[in-house]
Formats: structure tokens, C-alpha cells, sequence
């Protein structure tokens, strides 16, 4: 667990019924939905929580969530669908080094106190499941943080008990 979030927020790693495994989070975030879009979609925004990422969230747009020297993952976004009516969708293509292609999507539906976020990343194997299931938590408590205006440096330290959730150590 980071400094920044509790137990609660901690995802899971499944396996789908096609047999590839998958990540999913659930949190909820103090922002309307447009708050929320704007921190993936807007550049500068992004770039606030997310350094060296970047989503041009219209389907064909690329898609880049570059972490230095543990690599990059690029895609293209195969669905944008704005806040409209209290809710949001973006989905995009996943393409990390030497593994299979995977996807992720990422859902928003407006809250009474704000936004419930829903991150689905599927047809993955099982150790990359694992280990983007951590990534994905620090990258969440990272929005988390910047939704806050706070600092988002705690996001990126992980401690035991975060890496026992994950990897069951």
C-alpha cells in the first residue's frame, strides 16, 4: 500500500473467460467526471501526474505512458467517448516491449460525491498481470494525489504490503 490510498483500493488480477488473464480497479475519486477526463486528456494535465504520458483521447489517437528506464507502453485509442450525461469511456490498445498486445479501458460514471473510476486492462498472460496490476495501483493513486492537490511523489513508493497483494510475497 502507498501512503496515499488504503486497502480498499487495491485490485485484482483474474482470469477472463477466453483463459488471458486481467486487471481490474475500481476507485472513487472526489471529481466530476469532466474533472476526471481532463486529467487523462488534456496534455498538460496529464503530464502534471503522469510525466512523460501522453492520451490524444479520440479513437486513431496514440497513446504513450512512457517509465523511463522500466520501458513504455504505446498504443492507439480505439474508443473515446467524453463525459456526457454523467459518464465517460476511453479504451486503448496496450503495447509493452516484446509481449502480446493487450487493452485497456477505463471508465467513468458520476457519482453523488464525485466519479467512480473503473480500470479494465485484459488478454494479458499472467506475470505481466501481476506486474501491471502494481503499476496500475501507483498510476491510480497518482490521479488520486493530483485530484487532491497534492504532491504525487508518494504514489510511486510501494511497500510490503502492496507487493504482498500483488505478487503474494
Amino acid at each position: 500500500m502507498t501512503s496515499a490510498d488504503t486497502g480498499s483500493s487495491r485490485g485484482s488480477v483474474g482470469v477472463a473467460p477466453d483463459g488471458s488473464f486481467q486487471v481490474r480497479f475500481a476507485r472513487n475519486l472526489p471529481a466530476a467526471p469532466a474533472g476526471v477526463w481532463a486529467r487523462l486528456a488534456d496534455p498538460a494535465a496529464l503530464a502534471a501526474w503522469l510525466p512523460g504520458s501522453r492520451i490524444d483521447a479520440r479513437v486513431g489517437g496514440e497513446v504513450r505512458f512512457d517509465f523511463g528506464d522500466e520501458g513504455a507502453a504505446v498504443g492507439e485509442v480505439t474508443r473515446a467517448d467524453p463525459p456526457a450525461d454523467g459518464s465517460a469511456a476511453l479504451a486503448h490498445a496496450w503495447r509493452w516491449d516484446d509481449l502480446p498486445p493487450s487493452n485497456v479501458e477505463w471508465s467513468l460514471e458520476a457519482t453523488t460525491d464525485g466519479t467512480r473510476l473503473a480500470l479494465v486492462h485484459r488478454d494479458l498472460t499472467e506475470q505481466p498481470a501481476r506486474e501491471f496490476a502494481l503499476g496500475w495501483h501507483m498510476i491510480l493513486d497518482a490521479l488520486r494525489l493530483a485530484i487532491d492537490g497534492q504532491p504525487t511523489e508518494a504514489a510511486w513508493e510501494v511497500d510490503d504490503a502492496v507487493t504482498a497483494a500483488y505478487f503474494g510475497e
